[in-house]
């Protein structure tokens, strides 16, 4: 059980480290892991399909930093 909280943790550290934003309006890595997580084998863990619009927030939030760099020729 020990080894399943702390797979709990990682993920929701994780989902938090990807887009913090996106996680905190939709309430937070914990509350979404409660609703949508689920084990997926030995001290593993998953999230179920979440609503597309919080993958695209996340999404756009993770890439916002990529694209600030347009490159150029310099």
């Amino acid at each position: 059980m020990l080894r399943d909280l702390m797979a709990v943790e990682t993920l929701a550290e994780s989902l938090t480290a990807t887009a913090p934003q996106a996680i905190a309006w939709a309430g937070g890595a914990q509350v979404l892991i409660a609703a949508h997580g689920r084990r997926s084998g030995a001290w593993f863990w998953t999230i179920a399909p979440m609503p597309d619009g919080l993958w695209e927030r996340m999404a756009e939030e993770h890439q916002a930093k990529h694209r600030a760099n347009v490159g150029g020729d310099d």
